[in-house]
């Protein structure tokens, strides 16, 4: 039985440091890939903030346009248009 545990008792331990390494393993590819998926999640909401920063400020600028150009017509009509009229 002596012999036995020689054989044995060594195979089980490489066994259970094989089994710990590739788990080991496992966990770190895990952790890489929480990290990419993080990371890219983090790109995608800036992008999508640059992105809706560029479209408030595409509206809030042709608004601006749509109002500027409303008072120069108004301002045409009506402001310049002070003389009398003769039918």
């Amino acid at each position: 039985m002596n012999a036995l545990e020689h054989i044995l008792i060594p195979r089980a331990e490489n066994t259970i440091k094989y089994i710990n390494s590739e788990l080991d393993e496992l966990d770190r590819e895990e952790f890489y890939r929480l990290k990419k998926v993080q990371g890219k999640k983090k790109r995608d909401a800036t992008s999508a903030e640059e992105e809706a920063k560029k479209k408030a400020a595409e509206i809030q600028h042709s608004g601006k346009e749509i109002q500027s150009e409303g008072d120069v017509a108004s301002e045409d009509v009506l402001g310049t248009q002070d003389e009398d009229v003769i039918f």
